[in-house]
């Protein structure tokens, strides 16, 4: 079954999908988060890239290698002057190895796609990069950013449900992104934070996802900007929107930081087709901090 026909059959019946974020980096362990997974069984997992890829860019293993290599020089028994000249050649390989990037890159993704999916066990997977501004962890510049999820979308696409745009990359970078999605059949989802949520605001939050041709468009709403507001407001203003535009855009919406018990509860009442809490207090974000048992749906 798809996506798309899963929360198909969760709204017949009033539901919402159910996701949790994969933030781990290269110290963590997956094999304890796998087996959580298991148990509390959510529909899909998103894959937080940013949590691990930064560890593997090229700048990260270009160090490296040089301090890898200085280190040979430096510990090697032969002259001074040999030294020296071996290092100023360790500095002309740069070029080389940023030549070389591309295809290191992408056996990095290889193995690191791999590992995503092993852990998500079979569940729909999304694909996420978070600059720490974002309230993820990503440092990689913008453009090395598109680079990596364009890369990693022609290497694993069948193997995700859908893919994050970030919010923050120019026009440019960001149709490089929804182009690799959609060349790989994978749905793409707009990001937008949101500082109100006056109707003019959400009007127009719609027209430009309608416009960028997403498939979603994920509302980030945070727990002080949600708690201005009523509730049942926001859901007849929402409702109205998706009923206008039915036909061409699905809704997520994201509530980060630390939710009250009323504003668990209102994933009741807005219409979101994906609710995202974390798995446990274990696999909190910055951005995601309420768990699974507080919402009581497992």
């Amino acid at each position: 079954m798809d996506f798309l026909t899963l929360i198909k059959e969760k709204h017949a019946i009033n539901q919402a999908a159910l996701a949790v974020p994969m933030a781990l980096g290269p110290n963590d362990k997956f094999t304890p988060f796998r087996r959580l997974l298991d148990t509390e069984n959510p529909d899909a997992v998103i894959w937080q890239a940013d949590a691990i890829a930064d560890d593997f860019s090229k700048e990260v293993i270009w160090d490296q290698v040089k301090q890898g290599g200085a280190q040979a020089v430096d510990e090697g028994d032969m002259s001074a002057m040999k030294k020296a000249s071996m290092k100023a050649e360790l500095d002309k390989a740069h070029e080389e190895f940023l030549s070389n990037w591309p295809s290191i890159q992408q056996q990095i993704i290889q193995e690191l796609l791999q590992n995503a999916k092993q852990t998500a066990n079979g569940r729909y997977l999304f694909l996420s990069y978070a600059t720490k501004e974002e309230g993820g962890s990503g440092e990689m510049a913008p453009a090395d950013q598109a680079f990596f999820l364009v890369s990693t979308l022609k290497a694993g696409g069948q193997d995700f449900a859908g893919a994050y745009i970030p919010s923050h990359l120019d026009e440019n970078l960001q149709n490089k992104v929804r182009e690799a999605a959609r060349s790989a059949d994978v749905l793409t989802i707009q990001t937008q934070q949101l500082a109100d949520l006056d109707e003019q605001t959400l009007t127009t939050a719609f027209e430009k996802a309608v416009e960028a041709g997403d498939d979603f468009l994920n509302l980030e709403i945070s727990a002080a900007v949600l708690g201005e507001y009523d509730v049942s407001d926001i859901e007849l203003i929402l409702s109205n929107l998706l009923s206008k535009y039915a036909d061409k855009l699905h809704l997520i919406l994201t509530l980060t930081g630390q939710l009250s018990k009323e504003q668990l509860e209102s994933w009741l009442i807005l219409p979101s087709a994906l609710v995202t809490l974390a798995l446990s207090g274990n696999y909190q974000t910055p951005m995601i901090q309420s768990t699974m048992k507080e919402l009581g749906w497992n």
